[in-house]
């Protein structure tokens, strides 16, 4: 029987990163191929001297070279971890890796998107569903990841929030919301590319712990020892500090709206949890308190 090859999308980054790391111990018993995709040449040593392979990939070409390059790149493989920017472009390249998938005759793509309910108006939530929509119609077996808020957000909102030290800006008021930790979903992802039937057609929420920043500030504290507390801003701020920092203004004011709508209470599915980590790796998911006693160093 051939090895399936799985290509990683995202392979650099915190979820993708992790993913390759779980999987890992199938690929260097030959078990499975693993390979990276990577947008940029001078990312691929970092994986080859790990003894994988990277496949020079950057999906926003296709709009002005077409889809043959990324059929091309995708030759061979069998099972697909896909995770986009988190921009309006999530779309097109969504739709260019799907599309070269199913050209390349992928049996699974295993979709990092959000968690929101089905009738969400949030924008960047609905785009998610379009791409999951679009998997969906493929004809190729999928499994759908859909991640609440990132625990590694946390000390982000510390480099972008320009507060005094012991200070945790955010923009969220009083009402609590969902956390898990981009390792969680990496572990889910990897059991799903491992046992692809067991889990085509199934659709996973990942958030495994609810609580405010409120709370997160007294935690902080009591694991570091420093007098910590929170600071609630306007989310319009937001919105103004991460455009002028170049981000997407139309991802983040859709960001800044699901701020607005967790702290009035609109947003009805803003704290929910589910026991997917626990049941499907078997272990316990990642807790507020294991997260920051195990990067204490970004809060010191």
């Amino acid at each position: 029987m051939a090895i399936p090859v799985i290509l990683v999308f995202g392979a650099t980054g915190k979820i993708g990163g992790a993913l390759v790391e779980e999987l890992l111990p199938a690929h260097a018993a030959g078990r499975v191929k693993l390979v990276a995709a990577v947008r940029r040449p001078e990312a691929a040593p970092a994986f080859e001297a790990r003894g994988l392979e990277a496949r020079l990939i950057d999906l926003d070409l296709a709009e002005t070279r077409g889809l043959e390059p990324i059929v091309g790149a995708m030759r061979g493989v069998d099972r697909v971890f896909l995770l986009t920017g988190y921009d309006v472009r999530m779309i097109a390249q969504s739709k260019a890796a799907i599309d070269a998938a199913r050209a390349v005759g992928a049996s699974q793509i295993v979709h990092v998107g959000a968690h929101a309910s089905p009738d969400t108006t949030i924008v960047h939530f609905a785009w998610h569903q379009v791409v999951e929509a679009y998997i969906d119609r493929s004809g190729v077996d999928a499994t759908h990841l859909r991640p609440t808020s990132f625990m590694q957000n946390l000390p982000l909102l510390l480099q972008v929030g320009g507060a005094q030290p012991g200070v945790l800006p955010h923009y969220l008021g009083d009402a609590r919301t969902s956390w898990v930790d981009t390792g969680d979903v990496a572990r889910v992802a990897a059991v799903a590319l491992r046992e692809p039937k067991a889990h085509a057609g199934r659709a996973y929420g990942l958030g495994t712990e609810a609580a405010s920043m409120p709370e997160i500030a007294a935690l902080l504290a009591e694991i570091t020892g420093l007098p910590w507390r929170d600071e609630a801003r306007e989310p319009a701020g937001f919105l103004r500090t991460m455009t002028a920092l170049g981000a997407d203004p139309v991802y983040m004011a859709c960001v800044r709206n699901v701020f607005e709508r967790t702290r009035s209470g609109s947003l009805k599915d803003a704290a929910d949890t589910f026991d997917t980590v626990q049941r499907l790796t078997g272990r316990a998911p990642t807790t507020l308190r294991d997260y920051i006693e195990r990067h204490r160093a970004a809060f010191s």
